[in-house]
């Protein structure tokens, strides 16, 4: 299951693409040009390899760019890196070679990352890789000059208040630094961060009154449930004999944020302490504020997010908070890095029940299924009351097609939902509700599933998932076709761009004998998502219908080539063999893994 740690700041105005963050020409003060070439006085990023011919050389350096590159596009960015600077290494001439090698250092929290930076062009990755470098040596001075000339640009604009503020802090200018902010934390869409930042640099600076006023600007202008405000107002509520207050902020947090319950007693615990102790914490935080930000402007932003999260966790590496967002930002493409970025945290953070969940999840998209059910079933007994594992545990299993234990599981969940709340199942629950249905509908037992899902549609009217899963199953079993067509076409209504859905409207069309419109819309379902073998398989049976017989053949072939599962491609071979014969009818191949 997916880790809802906070409900997300504020939108951006404007779109923040990776290419801004990555090429945003930065000229440099002479100040800054001075500090760099201190810096790097000209040496290459691991020096030269002795004792090779040239030719040699560049054709290593070759193999380790090309082996570089390809773990880059598996999100290996460590392997990547260490590639990248041996090929760099190996021919330190070749510039072709110096941006990639800097890029990915950057991004995997390389030391070489701030030599390469002051080589290449500039930018603003670079300009902010300088900047951390220098915070972390204590040089806020320079820190300062770095984040202030960051140049003009939506996506600057927003970061260069946050990060320069807590270099004015680290170099002794609390009042500089509050009065950085103070414009950006009254007003726009940055202002819940900007507060919160103002807050913690009050706080730090021991100025409880003026942080007192600004935690509750923080808190009166946050779009919702946050959990870097609770932490830190709560902290300060602790440190200054307002106890209760905080413990109530974490309890109406992990009420509003279910998932946050299996943590809260942790949270509690850690008010005691600062959340920041020091302006580099500080910094790392603004940091992970800024990745909030970014993460809410969608995929095209997803890039840049990860280059800052790895600079919040170069300032501060036992941030979990920033390995919990960078592991759900890996996950969907690459499930062993977000394994990895999730590594490394002790059983005492207040967080590491959240840590411990989504290793055991992410184990299992790995293929590691055995693993994690044996983790996921050690966090059922250890967290008894909570039904998050025992969901997470349903998941894996109905994965698995170990049907039977999933619906178990999700009974589990369920029943830990309701004594948990002390009511009926409501809101999100109908994911709960939806997954134990597929489980039953696997399971030949649709009355049960059927029972499910009508009771999701329930609690969720508009839920596009249920509804053509709903819908989808009714046309399978030959049941309400009319009704089935009015819940797929609401499904799409409320996702045009899912093939999948598409794909179930072309086959209810096909069931009511309203070929043309089927064969459309199956097109164009075959268009959006070209390698599903039930959309191919559906399509053929479409242009049967229509009379179009080499076509249908041709879909099939099609779709067996796309590795259906074994029982599918028994039914979709014996399409084909009714084929031959003149036989073949629209039957269902697959049932919808929607």
């Amino acid at each position: 299951m997916q880790l809802p740690l906070a409900v997300r700041t504020a939108l951006f105005v404007g779109p923040l693409l990776l290419s801004t963050a990555i090429a945003d020409p930065a000229p440099a003060s002479p100040a800054i040009v001075a500090d760099r070439a201190k810096a790097d006085p000209g040496a290459t990023a691991s020096g030269s390899v002795p004792g090779t011919s040239g030719a040699h050389r560049r054709e290593q350096a070759l193999g380790s760019y090309l082996a570089g590159t390809v773990a880059g596009h598996l999100g290996d960015s460590a392997t990547a890196a260490d590639l990248l600077l041996d090929a760099l290494a190996h021919d330190p001439g070749e510039p072709l070679l110096l941006q990639p090698a800097f890029l990915f250092s950057a991004l995997a929290g390389r030391p070489q990352a701030p030599q390469l930076a002051s080589r290449v062009e500039p930018s603003l990755i670079a300009q902010l890789v300088l900047g951390n470098d220098a915070a972390m040596r204590g040089d806020w001075d320079v820190a300062s000059r770095e984040f202030s000339t960051l140049p003009p640009s939506p996506l600057n604009d927003a970061i260069r208040p946050l990060l320069l503020a807590w270099a004015q802090q680290g170099a002794g200018h609390t009042d500089l630094a509050l009065a950085t902010l103070s414009g950006v934390a009254s007003a726009g869409p940055l202002a819940s961060a900007a507060a919160l930042q103002a807050a913690m640099i009050a706080d730090l600076a021991g100025r409880k009154e003026a942080a007192s006023n600004l935690y509750r600007t923080a808190q009166a202008v946050f779009p919702g449930a946050n959990l870097a405000l609770v932490q830190a107002l709560g902290s300060f509520l602790v440190r200054n004999g307002h106890a209760v207050e905080a413990q109530a902020m974490v309890h109406d947090l992990s009420q509003q944020i279910s998932v946050l319950g299996m943590v809260e007693p942790g949270i509690v615990a850690s008010l005691g302490n600062p959340v920041v102790a020091s302006p580099r914490q500080g910094l790392a935080r603004a940091y992970l504020a800024i990745a909030s930000i970014l993460q809410e402007q969608g995929p095209g932003a997803k890039e840049a997010t990860a280059f800052i999260l790895r600079f919040a966790l170069d300032l501060q590496p036992d941030l979990t908070a920033a390995k919990l967002m960078l592991a759900e930002l890996l996950a969907p493409d690459h499930a062993n890095a977000a394994i990895d970025a999730l590594a490394n945290v002790g059983a005492a953070d207040p967080l590491a029940p959240l840590v411990d969940l989504r290793t055991a999840t992410l184990l299992a998209v790995t293929g590691r299924r055995a693993e994690s059910r044996t983790r996921l079933e050690a966090l059922v007994k250890a967290y008894p009351k909570r039904p998050e594992p025992a969901q997470s545990l349903g998941d894996v299993l109905s994965d698995s097609k170990l049907y039977g234990p999933a619906v178990v599981a999700y009974d589990t969940a369920i029943a830990d939902r309701q004594a948990l709340t002390g009511k009926a199942l409501a809101g999100n629950d109908w994911q709960l509700l939806f997954s134990r249905a597929v489980a039953f509908d696997r399971q030949n037992q649709w009355p049960r599933a059927q029972a499910d899902l009508e009771h999701a549609l329930a609690l969720a009217p508009a839920e596009p998932y249920i509804l053509n899963y709903l819908g989808y199953s009714l046309v399978e079993r030959h049941q309400d076709l009319k009704q089935a067509r009015q819940l797929i076409q609401r499904a799409l209504d409320s996702k045009p761009d899912d093939g999948s859905i598409r794909d179930s409207l072309g086959w209810v069309m096909l069931r009511q004998d309203d070929v043309p419109g089927a064969v459309t819309t199956l097109e164009r379902a075959a268009e959006q998502i070209p390698e599903d073998p039930t959309v191919n398989y559906h399509l053929g049976a479409a242009y049967w219908a229509a009379g179009r017989r080499v076509e249908a053949e041709d879909q099939w072939r099609w779709a067996l080539v796309l590795h259906p599962e074994p029982e599918d491609a028994a039914k979709i071979r014996d399409a084909l063999k009714k084929a031959d014969l003149g036989l073949a009818s629209p039957e269902p191949a697959v049932k919808p893994h929607r």
